[in-house]
């Protein structure tokens, strides 16, 4: 029989934050959206250009530097980078494009002008790729070279589906085996620090892998997980440049540990190494001066192993765009990436989103993504004083908060025993938040629970993540929905409202406990 209902952790959590919506004007903090409604005005801006003229990265610089020009030289390129100053100069993802592309004795400033003039045919089939996609592939080896990860533009892959396409393809290449027609799972297992991509969690089971979480990914818990695990197939190593549950940044020294790890277990097992993917994500997204962040496939040894992920959807604003770019120095990685991207149909990408993700991650100005770091740190702190305030009128430590490094997300975590001995986790915790308003629909906080990251919860506190990219009058209604929520519980309708908002969550997800009992990870 079809399955038609399906009860595994993520499917349940966003259901009941589904049917809290029908109900209530809930406070969304659930999302991963930046705080920016849009990407810097230069991506709208070639998003436009690009529709009306066909032509790609290269044009458009060349004419917002001299739009009369009949005839481009380098020196517009040059123009373009002093005047709007991009993240990733235009000049440098021109000469590595020029380098692989360019025909032998071919001048630089011809071959400028036939890439800049080119037209993208946008009703032409081009099989596998968007055709020219080499001009976008060559902006994204410019940015992963800049951050330090060994590229060259035939390294780099665009891929549809965002990051999850990526991982997809990359638990697919390592978990199976494929023999003419047949495709056999092998299985393989996915090391991650609690905190990982929530969405992860459903890649492993479809290829018949599953997933270890570590509290923490430190060069000796990696280094015990391979020991342990040295004679299991198909192993992959999670490691975030952010992490999506408490925001704690990849430094450069527990990067070098990590890496190490991997790199001496690989050399004493080569004929079964553990593979790494960087989800590098939100970078550029720091909370403090003076971080010392360090993507993992910019560990130079580890280069033989690893596989790097970037996309324009957090920092750089376009989650619409859907599209992930990712490098390999791995020759046989590469082509099984490229294999399985073809398999999920995610080599199709259509010119415009790759071109404009392309610019969002390379022509967003380091003032604007700094910007916007100020602000998020400006919102996290707003917040954490509204609760030190709501704590003091509590008279006691109701919430409790640790602040991120990076990123916009932000762990709450809430006393057990405000709940009594009913409230069994931070999923129970979260329909409490959900639907303690009763008849009163302008209730209900939305956020996601640790178990969903990987977090259990601990003796004393439920954890539950917060989205704090959101404006100011969300925060204040927020705090002031968690003082109702927190009142209700020490109030005699306590068991009530419990009872009432454990039995709804049940009736939308009728296997909740179930689910929760039989949670892998």
């Amino acid at each position: 029989m079809l399955q038609d209902c399906f009860d595994d952790l993520y499917t349940a959590v966003y259901a009941l934050i589904d049917d809290a919506k029908t109900a209530y004007r809930v406070e969304k903090l659930y999302k991963g959206s930046h705080g920016s409604p849009n990407p810097h005005e230069i991506v709208t801006d070639f998003g436009s250009w690009f529709f009306d003229r066909r032509r790609g990265l290269l044009g458009y610089a060349c004419e917002k530097s001299r739009p009369a020009a009949t005839r481009h030289t380098l020196d517009d390129l040059a123009e373009f980078d002093r005047a709007h100053e991009p993240r990733v100069s235009t000049v440098e993802a021109f000469r590595l494009l020029a380098e692989n592309q360019r025909q032998d004795g071919e001048r630089h400033d011809d071959y400028l002008n036939y890439v800049a003039d080119r037209e993208h045919q946008l009703g032409a089939y081009r099989g596998g790729s968007s055709g020219f996609d080499d001009e976008a592939r060559a902006f994204a080896c410019a940015h992963f070279r800049q951050l330090g990860i060994p590229s060259d533009l035939d390294d780099v892959m665009t891929f549809s589906g965002g990051a999850k396409g990526v991982f997809l393809a990359c638990c697919a290449a390592i978990m199976c085996h494929r023999r003419f027609e047949e495709l056999h799972h092998s299985g393989g297992v996915i090391l991650a620090p609690s905190g990982y991509y929530q969405s992860l969690r459903l890649l492993p089971p479809v290829f018949g892998g599953t997933i270890h979480v570590e509290n923490e990914l430190t060069g000796k818990t990696v280094a015990d997980w391979l020991t342990d695990m040295a004679r299991t197939p198909g192993r992959l190593i999670y490691v975030p440049l952010v992490n999506n549950l408490d925001g704690r940044v990849l430094s450069r020294d527990r990067a070098h540990d990590i890496a190490a790890a991997i790199v001496d277990h690989n050399l004493e097992h080569p004929d079964n190494p553990a593979y790494v993917v960087g989800d590098d994500v939100y970078v550029g997204s720091y909370l403090h001066d003076g971080i010392d962040a360090l993507p993992i496939g910019a560990v130079p040894d580890l280069a033989p192993w690893c596989i790097s992920v970037v996309t324009p959807s957090k920092t750089f604003t376009l989650p619409t765009g859907r599209v992930a770019f990712a490098t390999t120095r791995n020759p046989a990685i590469r082509k099984a990436l490229a294999h399985y991207r073809t398999v999920f149909s995610h080599g199709r990408v259509p010119q415009s989103n790759e071109l404009i993700s392309a610019a969002a991650i390379c022509l967003t100005p380091p003032s604007w993504v700094n910007r916007w770091n100020d602000w998020n740190r400006e919102q996290l702190h707003y917040f954490a004083s509204e609760i030190n305030t709501l704590n003091t009128t509590l008279g006691r430590a109701t919430y409790h908060l640790d602040l991120p490094e990076g990123g916009w997300y932000l762990p709450i975590r809430i006393d057990r025993s405000l709940f009594g001995d009913r409230v069994q986790s931070s999923v129970d915790a979260l329909a409490v938040l959900l639907y303690y308003g009763g008849d009163d629909r302008q209730t209900g906080v939305a956020m996601l629970p640790g178990e969903l990251f990987g977090r259990d919860s601990d003796d004393g506190w439920y954890t539950l993540r917060a989205n704090m990219a959101v404006d100011t009058g969300t925060i204040v209604r927020t705090v002031q929905r968690l003082h109702d929520a927190a009142f209700a519980m020490r109030g005699s309708r306590r068991e009530k409202i419990i009872d009432y908002a454990l039995n709804r969550a049940r009736r939308v997800v009728p296997d909740l406990d179930q689910t929760m009992a039989n949670r892998r990870y």
